[in-house]
């Protein structure tokens, strides 16, 4: 026996183990809301019996990415997990290589597919939603060193990627583009097409965007098609000269009357661009900063402190005809959870800053499985209590996904077996995905 610090020793055994007990049941999810099916309706099916279905590639994929896989590598997680393969039924989990020349051989006609299954997972999201339907898009970046990449407007190679939410949680569509495209590009055409996705009993009623939104085109399309905008504006001459004229200002206040730890003030004016049809209201917000280190304002007098005060101006464009200057302005922020945050959630809990080949339409492909998988996590929630539907995709790992089990077989029965803390939960997900599967 070898030398060791602590009265313990290894060895081997022929169990069925897992680490991913909790992944297990949203592998049941998924059968429970028929990704496979739709995988066999709406991807490409191999050309000869001996191939791979679809969801023989997308099952892993998925698992990978919810497992914390940062590659096409960790494919692996699932390729030696015995225990998990056994409980959900998988036959074939197929290497990292051949699922790399399945993107690249699929690209194509793979995000068409996926786009369309989105459609219909779509609807399944939108039956849980009872406020108004809001739609955040904003353009991200991913940094690769590709030779594919192009450069950014961030001044290094990679992709820029257009994203569209839908009430915070649910991607309604995407669009992956090369780098060098810039995020104000084909911004009217991306919103059409969000709203194509929607069932024909939908209505779009609010787009929040950010400055590279400020489009004469698309505002005329919302004033036209009754959605209201909140957009991010131009500092531009006529905006800075029609701030100076401003003679009155508001406090900004929080939703429970507060004010702002950082003095902001709130005013308004109507506006006009060239080449639109409609004036609207741009919202101006000031910041009153006063650069100077930490600890210094509890020295200076208040004369002092305002002799290096500065003033920053924010501006967004609404055609909002019921919210105040200060509604309209807290409206908008919130696309800093909606959107902003959203988005770092995919790219850093689902790793899509990671992109497996040197083919575009390869990346893309795997891209899209990626929103995919994000979209499943945002829909897999309905099964969780309440007090975990907000959690992120990390936080799930922590708490769900990674839980040591057991798996044997009794009286030709599959019997998975986990600590006590946590039957309770992993039976009330399932009874959860069970009711979903005869609805």
């Amino acid at each position: 026996m070898a030398q060791s610090v602590l009265n313990f020793s290894i060895a081997s055994t022929d169990e069925r183990l897992t680490s991913q007990s909790g992944e297990i049941v949203f592998g049941e999810y998924l059968k429970a809301i028929g990704v496979d099916k739709l995988c066999d309706r709406y991807l490409p099916q191999p050309k000869s019996n001996q191939g791979y279905a679809p969801f023989n590639f997308i099952q892993p994929l998925l698992l990978m990415m919810h497992g914390g896989g940062r590659s096409l590598d960790d494919i692996r997680m699932v390729q030696s997990d015995n225990a998990m393969q056994e409980v959900l039924h998988i036959n074939k989990v197929p290497t990292a290589d051949s699922t790399g020349k399945w993107l690249k051989r699929h690209g194509l006609i793979g995000m068409y597919g996926l786009e369309d299954m989105n459609k219909v997972l779509l609807k399944r999201y939108l039956k849980r939603i009872e406020s108004p339907l809001v739609l955040d898009i904003d353009a991200s970046v991913i940094e690769s060193h590709k030779s594919i990449a192009e450069y950014t407007y961030k001044k290094f190679p990679g992709f820029t990627p257009m994203i569209g939410h839908m009430n915070g949680g649910y991607i309604i569509h995407s669009e992956f583009r090369s780098g060098n495209i810039a995020p104000a590009d084909n911004n009217l055409t991306f919103v059409k097409r969000c709203e194509e996705q929607l069932p024909k009993e939908s209505k779009l009623q609010y787009l929040r965007a950010d400055s590279a939104s400020y489009q004469a085109k698309l505002f005329d399309y919302c004033q036209d098609n009754g959605i209201t905008y909140t957009i991010g504006a131009n500092l531009d001459r006529s905006v800075l000269n029609s701030i100076k004229e401003i003679k009155q200002w508001e406090t900004m206040r929080s939703e429970d009357g507060k004010t702002h730890h950082v003095k902001e003030e709130v005013a308004e004016f109507i506006h006009t661009m060239q080449h639109t049809n409609h004036s609207f209201r741009l919202i101006v917000v000031k910041k009153t900063t006063t650069p100077i280190l930490h600890g210094f304002e509890n020295i200076l007098s208040e004369e002092e402190l305002l002799s290096y005060a500065s003033e920053r101006y924010h501006v967004i464009a609404t055609n909002s005809d019921d919210m105040s200057a200060e509604d309209a302005v807290r409206f908008y922020r919130k696309r800093g959870d909606t959107s902003e945050n959203r988005i770092k959630e995919l790219k850093n809990g689902f790793n899509l800053k990671y992109l497996p080949t040197s083919d575009f339409t390869g990346n893309a492909f795997y891209f899209y499985v990626g929103i995919l998988a994000y979209n499943l996590f945002v829909l897999f929630k309905e099964t969780l209590k309440e007090s975990w539907q907000h959690h992120t995709i990390q936080t799930l790992r922590y708490k769900l996904y990674n839980i040591a089990g057991k798996v044997i077989t009794h009286a030709r029965q599959t019997i998975l077996k986990v600590n006590e803390q946590f039957v309770e939960v992993l039976e009330s997900i399932r009874t959860k995905s069970y009711e979903i599967s005869i609805e």
